[in-house]
């Protein structure tokens, strides 16, 4: 595929999880399938729980890119999600620990939580958190204002 360096050593030392509560999940059917996207050259990394919008890793740059759409519906959308596998592997983890994390918005400390927790996000990759449009921001807004909630224990 020619995915090397930093890119390839995230990916086989230490791996992209089966299921990130839904948020990134792995599809062996198509894992490492290979496609052209505007930016260059990508391999497939997973899906989103919707099983629509698609992770893609950039050979060359080893940037993570999501498609957001159908293919070939002529309306797909395409997007940095990370600067690297290793900064969607620690957003991954910031995002299952909030997830599993039994925390309710009824806990006295719940607010203060869930500012430790987008500022954890903004640090585990920051560049993608400098456009409030992008994937991780629009996600991390959703847990700040309410709208996604740990799972119930």
């Amino acid at each position: 595929m020619g995915v090397g360096g930093e890119a390839a050593c995230g990916l086989v030392e230490r791996g992209l999880p089966a299921d990130c509560n839904r948020m990134f999940v792995r599809d062996s059917g198509r894992e490492l399938d290979v496609r052209d996207l505007p930016p260059g050259r990508a391999a497939f990394l997973g899906v989103f729980e919707d099983g629509v919008n698609t992770y893609w890793l950039l050979i060359d740059s080893g940037e993570v890119w999501m498609v957001r759409g159908y293919e070939g519906d002529g309306d797909q959308q395409y997007g940095l999600v990370n600067s690297s596998v290793a900064g969607l592997q620690n957003v991954l983890e910031v995002w299952e620990a909030f997830a599993c994390s039994g925390k309710s918005e009824a806990d006295d400390d719940y607010d203060d939580y869930v500012e430790d927790v987008i500022e954890r996000a903004r640090q585990s990759d920051p560049r993608v958190f400098e456009d409030d449009e992008a994937w991780w921001s629009r996600v991390f807004e959703e847990v700040e204002l309410g709208v996604l909630v740990p799972e119930e224990v």
